[in-house]
């Protein structure tokens, strides 16, 4: 719900500039948007691999469970 809320924030805000100006505040934040979801995935794929890594230990000869 906040989310919902605060885009209608940003399109209230974005209506009171110009054209041109709103065209490049919504591609500046779709710029924002993938860069987010960019650095997301790398840090989702690190933490799978960790973890990959941390159960391969666990039943390998160097883990708990020999």
């Amino acid at each position: 719900m906040a989310h919902a809320i605060r885009r209608v924030g940003t399109w209230v805000r974005e209506q009171r500039l110009p054209a041109d100006e709103r065209s490049a505040a919504r591609a500046e934040r779709h710029a924002e948007e993938q860069l987010r979801r960019e650095r997301d995935h790398d840090d989702q794929r690190a933490k799978q691999l960790a973890a990959a890594e941390a159960e391969r230990h666990r039943y390998s000869e160097g883990g708990r469970f020999r």
